[in-house]
């Protein structure tokens, strides 16, 4: 970039970037904001990306997943290409004080991932190598790429279903999925990490460097301590996926959930399952979806899938049972798609997926939901609905092997869970905000009306802004150690959000 570009733009968008009433104030750097010279500075030695507003694919590339945040227009983008530059990043944002976002995947239901500061960008950074069964991967790589990669030679890691997730803020939040069950959690596959913390250093880490940055990384939560570079994973091998889908009306919701929740008390490990309900406020009555799938053990499954049906006999139902091969399976997403259309537009130029403004929050329960909970939850469902209004509620089976770690072996606080929910209001690009707002209160309610069955707990994926307890919830009793670790490697809160960790 010539320095007359960066003059201009030092004049005409340093105001606004100084100014971002929605970022928390950084410590103080500099005591003016960088001038020119020092834009083409960094410029001169950046690999990737340093896009302005008048850049051709700036207005693509500035929106995150979810859609909910696209008035939030950075002042620049840094696209970083490789560690390097991201510890260039970090380096500017804090020597200048500026205020800035990370994104690798850029899903936050609070927005954390867009800014009208600095938007440091890791998606140019996913590089994907396999050797013998450890899997190393940038921290921009999505999960659509991580599994058609590590498919291709018949190994994977446990991760989630959704194709444009980031693999960075995935694995740092825990990371929930079809394979946790049987592998642990996405965290649990971790070998090691390379991060760029507040002073601009690349640290590696694992078990034995960093041991307990190494922790905190493991469901402690994307952007607290540093920008994730690099990822290193256990990797397991793959196989066809068994999966069952029943269909069953609301009105018969009490029965069908007290049933699921007695089955899921007896399932083995390679059992996965799901109970979802989706509304959208029209005339046609919400169902009850059970979802149960099993990787390599399709006769395992149907035996019983069988003793699931025998107990919800005389229930009307939709049962389609379907096999696959693994890839499929976790690219149905993708199915017809060539791997650069399997993204949402804002990542790749042939993105082909759709972008959602989505508004979330969750809760974790310890033990399965008496009648009492379930005629509540299924009561605000029919009412809101009823209303006029739509959203979803996704009741997740979890145990197996998430506890056979220890609850002190990484920050993931929730290794004695027996089901998740996840709380969902979404709507189409360009919803607006009134609705998203309202939508983001009932998820928050959901909790409310849930209090008394929940263990208190929420997963840090699925952030939601108007938790008042939000230490305890997203980190119970590893909080204190979050603190002390914060205070390590960043002290002056380089790293600060409204719900982030604060030094002890």
């Amino acid at each position: 970039m010539q320095r007359r570009t960066f003059l201009g733009f030092t004049l005409l968008s340093l105001a606004s970037l100084s100014g971002c009433s929605n970022m928390p104030k950084l410590p103080q750097g500099k005591t003016a904001p960088p001038e020119p010279d020092d834009w083409q500075a960094l410029a001169s030695r950046f690999s990737g990306e340093l896009l302005l507003p008048q850049a051709e694919h700036f207005d693509r590339l500035r929106k995150a997943a979810n859609a909910r945040y696209d008035e939030l227009v950075p002042a620049v983008i840094m696209r970083c290409a490789n560690a390097a530059d991201v510890q260039l990043a970090v380096n500017f944002v804090r020597d200048f004080a500026l205020p800035f976002a990370v994104r690798s995947g850029g899903h936050s239901y609070t927005g954390l991932s867009s800014t009208k500061g600095v938007l440091i960008d890791v998606g140019l950074m996913q590089q994907i190598t396999l050797e013998d069964d450890i899997a190393t991967i940038g921290s921009g790589a999505k999960l659509g790429d991580v599994y058609a990669e590590l498919g291709a030679r018949q190994r994977s890691i446990p991760a989630g279903s959704c194709a444009s997730v980031g693999i960075a803020g995935l694995v740092q939040g825990g990371g929930l999925g079809i394979a946790d069950r049987r592998y642990g959690l996405t965290c649990d596959a971790l070998q090691s990490a390379d991060i760029v913390t507040a002073d601009g250093q690349l640290r590696h880490c694992s078990a034995t460097e960093h041991p307990d940055l190494f922790w905190a990384l493991r469901g402690g939560g994307g952007g607290q301590f540093g920008i994730v570079t690099r990822l290193q994973f256990q990797t397991f091998p793959t196989a066809p996926i068994r999966n069952y889908i029943g269909r069953y009306p609301l009105k018969h919701g009490l029965q069908v959930l007290q049933n699921w929740q007695q089955w899921l008390s007896e399932l083995p490990n390679e059992i996965w399952s799901q109970a979802t309900i989706w509304f959208n406020g029209q005339q046609n009555e919400p169902e009850i979806q059970i979802r149960a799938c099993a990787l390599g053990e399709p006769l395992l499954l149907t035996r019983h899938w069988q003793l699931l049906e025998q107990r919800l006999i005389g229930i009307w139902s939709d049962v389609d049972m379907q096999d696959h091969q693994y890839l499929d399976f976790m690219l149905s997403d993708c199915a017809g798609l060539e791997m650069p259309q399997c993204k949402l537009p804002n990542q790749h130029e042939d993105g082909v997926l759709k972008r959602v403004a989505m508004a979330g929050s969750s809760d974790i329960f310890d033990r399965y939901l008496h009648s009492s909970a379930l005629n509540t939850l299924l009561r605000e469902i029919t009412k809101r609905h009823q209303n006029g209004h739509r959203g979803g509620v996704m009741l997740t089976a979890m145990g197996g092997a998430i506890k056979h770690l220890e609850h002190d072996d990484t920050a993931f606080a929730h290794r004695h869970a027996v089901l998740s929910a996840q709380y969902l209001m979404s709507g189409p690009v360009g919803s607006p905000e009134s609705l998203l707002k309202e939508g983001a209160v009932w998820v928050n309610r959901m909790r409310h009306l849930m209090k008394t069955w929940s263990s208190g707990g929420a997963y840090l994926n699925y952030t939601d802004a108007l938790l008042k307890n939000w230490q305890q919830a997203y980190y119970g009793d590893h909080y204190a150690r979050l603190q002390q670790i914060k205070t390590r490697y960043d002290k002056a809160q380089l790293f600060r959000f409204a719900q982030g960790i604060k030094p002890a």
